[in-house]
């Protein structure tokens, strides 16, 4: 496969017991330790570039899963930095200790900014 054909990647970010099951399934799998960390390796995959043509690139990851405990001590600035191009889209999820409900959150407010309306009631 060439370079122009590459397919985008999806990368998860947390703590290592959780996410590197992740790892067999071709997903890139960033080990953290704790917030700063996520918002560390949130930026760096954030700007992980490909090229499909002499000097032209585009974003590597579509998607960038993170899991919601580390989701919810990123800063507003942070966060709104990070999102303001459609790709990657970053999609909190829940750990082991289930949900805090921030990802379904999350994606609500990102589907109501596509579709201009709560969908989901």
């Amino acid at each position: 496969m060439n370079k122009n054909s590459e397919s985008y990647k999806i990368a998860i970010i947390g703590s290592k017991d959780q996410i590197l099951g992740f790892k067999a399934l071709g997903i890139t799998a960033k080990a953290v330790n704790n917030a700063n960390e996520a918002r560390e390796a949130l930026f760096d995959l954030n700007s992980e570039m490909v090229e499909v043509k002499a000097g032209e690139g585009r974003k590597k990851y579509a998607i960038i899963f993170i899991l919601e405990d580390l989701a919810l001590k990123i800063s507003q600035d942070d966060y709104k930095k990070l999102t303001k191009e459609a790709l990657p889209a970053i999609i909190p999820i829940p750990g082991i200790k289930g949900t805090s409900g921030h990802g379904l959150s999350r994606i609500k407010k990102m589907v109501e900014q596509a579709v201009g309306s709560d969908i989901f009631g």
